[in-house]
């Protein structure tokens, strides 16, 4: 049943009616409210019909002062006679003779709201009465919010809200809420079981006690989801039988989760309990449930059977599996970056199904990355698309999540088995590495390697074009930024520049591989990024120290600002200085110190430093000065699992100069450990022989060196193999 008028139009026929069977010419109507909840009507209503309204601030008595011509109200706040106030109080003898009275509060105006229904809505004003003051006022408040709008509700709707506070869907109140601070009087209980009922709840029709209406409302709400889902309703008791009208309509605990402030707290209540596991025990398909996104036995069951499906070596299934899974739990996003239907990103299910997914294919890649089609280890590693660099990235993404089933219910079989899958993994990341270091190995020693790549050594030469075309230029040369990190930074720096203003530059943003200088210490990677003739650059041996040389001396730090500087680069350390030219070489070193520094929160930090990076960055570009910039680094680097510790292996005697990773010396050759890097190798920069270490388990003892798990100056991909990014302006 509708409501057919608004408090106010409802007030102004009252009124009508009564001038109407005024003997007076210029009647005057007595409205007698009962805790000034209609005075706001009232105002409207007199406003609307052009008639003049007084207002009793203290007593009724001062409505005849300052008398005036005309129809007119005069508005009493409470009722003809107070409970307060002793004695008969006949305030106006002559009321019959000048107009007529109205005794009508918020609830009787509710009433003739609804018109020819209003035997029924005299029951409304029943369910509306309540001896507690602050409870009158909260009926008040929904009845005056409910019939001043626009939309107007229904008698149903107007009674739910009473009853639960607020709320126009009784099963949704009782689904988020409970009972909540619904009163437990018997009358009320009737009341909420009646509205219950009517929505077709019938669990609940012999529950005499909220708590068993509570309990009987949620369980008929996930038997719905249930079926829904595609379990079969002849496996619940018949008054559980609930059944969503179509395939698009939605569960009501769905729909509680379109709109709920507090989708964590509904993933609480009903992904940890178990509902119906006896009829979960017995579904034959329960990934075909996947949609379904309560009752703790069925989320057990999915990951139970996710686990088994893992530990069999079915990567793929696992991984279509748990990505359909965080999908369901995650939802789908609006438009402001809302989640709805389910429980959003940040939930602790949510986020340990998408570290499923991770481990998922993290698994895949490492159980598949030999059988790509590249023909050299370069290629292998570092093809865009398909290359091994993916499997770094992932597994440092999977320290970086963290364990978010440590904030599940201690009884989620998560908690027991993903801690030891991320351990697995690490330890086949080792087996990883150790196989590609002997890919590079043998690749090495077939001669003449990596000649069809561009070196670093290379960049100023063959980017002079844009480098030295008279037009604003930008270096950004970031220490140890490996391959995947270069990666995610280009695309970072796209989403930036995709949402930049209207009137802002446009920018092209595309990456190159190549490869860093060898051995990959900072000192070598550096010194090659340096302006100047191909051939006049190389490393070699002098006195015994391995060096990096241009024109046939040493490049310091010093030497190397220097060649910067008279090629007419500005050089700078600083974010905010030096930005003046139009020619910049910006260094920054910290990732190189941050892994360094071995800190216990080292892939958050690296992980953190590339948003960073692309903020600072994304902000130059913003700033329109640059019509050309590349992103440079100068190595990579490798970082190993916590619980792993590299073998340390003694210098033999024909070294002259060591760090790490390598050895160098006039008498190191192929019995050296390690892979040998002499003339042979057709490097084109390296006058010396040099060993490097490709296993990832390997170091040379020295002096000042530890068993740091981060650590570059190898020969293995994710040392030596780079992506410089390219951005240009236009």
């Amino acid at each position: 049943m509708q409501a057919t008028q608004t408090l106010s139009e409802t007030a102004k026929d009252v009124i009508r009616r009564v001038f109407q069977r005024s003997e007076s010419d210029e009647p005057i109507v007595l409205w007698w409210d009962d805790g000034k909840y209609v005075e706001d009507v009232i105002e409207q209503a007199c406003s609307e019909l052009g008639v003049h309204l007084k207002i009793a601030e203290e007593t009724p008595l001062e409505l005849r002062a300052n008398p005036v011509d005309g129809e007119q109200v005069w508005y009493i706040p409470h009722v003809k006679e107070p409970a307060d106030k002793k004695g008969n109080y006949d305030w106006f003898r002559d009321t019959e003779h000048i107009g007529g009275e109205v005794e009508m509060s918020i609830e009787d105006l509710t009433v003739h709201v609804f018109g020819s229904e209003q035997l029924q809505a005299w029951e409304l004003k029943n369910a509306t009465q309540s001896d507690s003051p602050e409870k009158r006022r909260e009926i008040a408040r929904i009845l005056h919010d409910q019939l001043t709008g626009g939309q107007l509700p229904t008698l149903e709707q107007l009674r739910t809200r009473i009853v639960t506070g607020g709320y126009t869907d009784p099963v949704a109140f009782v689904l988020e809420n409970g009972w909540a601070d619904i009163d437990d009087d018997s009358g009320t209980v009737e009341d909420m079981k009646d509205l219950l009922t009517s929505e077709g709840v019938d669990a609940v029709v012999n529950e005499t006690e909220p708590a068993g209406i509570v309990t009987g409302t949620r369980r008929w709400a996930v038997a719905e989801w249930l079926i829904h889902a595609g379990a079969s309703p002849d496996q619940f008791p018949t008054k559980f039988r609930a059944e969503t009208a179509g395939a698009y309509d939605l569960p009501e605990l769905k729909s509680v989760l379109n709109n709920t402030a507090a989708p964590g707290r509904i993933a609480d209540r009903y992904l940890s309990e178990a509902v119906w596991p006896e009829v979960i025990s017995d579904v034959d398909a329960s990934w075909e449930l996947v949609e379904c996104l309560v009752d703790a036995a069925l989320e057990h069951r999915l990951w139970e059977e996710w686990h088994a499906s893992f530990e069999a070596g079915n990567y793929k299934e696992c991984l279509e599996r748990a990505e359909a899974r965080f999908e369901a739990l995650r939802g789908s996003e609006g438009f402001h970056g809302e989640y709805k239907g389910a429980y959003g990103p940040d939930n602790a299910w949510t986020q340990t199904w998408k570290q499923a997914a991770e481990v998922a294919r993290l698994a895949h890649r490492l159980d598949t990355w030999d059988e790509g089609a590249a023909d050299d280890v370069v290629s292998l590693y570092a093809d865009e698309e398909e290359g091994t660099w993916q499997i770094d990235n992932a597994v440092l993404n999977l320290v970086v999540s963290g364990e978010p089933e440590t904030s599940l219910p201690g009884d989620h079989p998560a908690t027991e088995s993903l801690d030891d899958l991320r351990t697995q993994l690490q330890s086949k990341y080792v087996d990883y590495l150790e196989d590609l270091g002997d890919l590079v190995t043998e690749t090495v020693e077939a001669g003449a390697p990596f000649i069809e790549d561009d070196h670093a050594y290379q960049f100023f030469t063959k980017e002079s074009a844009g480098l030295e075309s008279g037009q604003t230029v930008a270096l950004f040369v970031i220490d140890a930024l490996r391959l995947d990190l270069a990666r995610q930074l280009a695309d970072e720096l796209r989403e930036h520049v995709a949402t930049m203003p209207a009137d802002a530059p446009e920018f092209a943003i595309e990456e190159s591989v190549w490869l860093g200088t060898l051995p990959s210490k900072t000192e070598f990677g550096k010194a090659a990024l340096t302006p100047g003739e191909v051939q006049m650059f190389d490393v070699s041996l002098v006195d015994g120290d391995l060096q990096p040389l241009r024109n046939n001396k040493r490049v310091t730090t010093n030497r190397r600002e220097s060649l910067l500087n008279g090629d007419g680069w500005t050089v700078t350390r600083e974010e905010d200085e030096g930005w003046q030219s139009t020619r910049v070489a910006y260094f920054k070193n910290d990732l190189d110190n941050i892994g360094e520094k071995e800190l216990s929160d080292l892939e958050e930090m690296l992980a953190r430093r590339v948003e960073t990076l692309a903020e600072f960055i994304g902000e130059k570009l913003e700033q329109g000065e640059w019509d050309q910039a590349y992103i440079l680094t100068d190595h990579g680097f490798v970082l190993l699992p916590h619980h792993i510790k590299p073998e340390k292996i003694s210098r033999p005697g024909e070294q002259t100069d060591s760090g790490r990773r390598w050895i160098a010396g006039k008498d190191v050759d192929e019995d050296s450990p390690g892979v040998l890097l002499d003339s042979s190798t057709r490097l084109g920069y390296l006058d010396a022989n040099v060993s490097v270490l490709t296993s990832p388990l390997k170091r040379f003892s020295k002096q000042g060196v530890g068993d740091a798990r981060f650590y570059h100056g190898g020969l293995l991909p994710q040392e030596f193999v780079l992506d410089f990014i390219s951005i240009t302006q236009g």
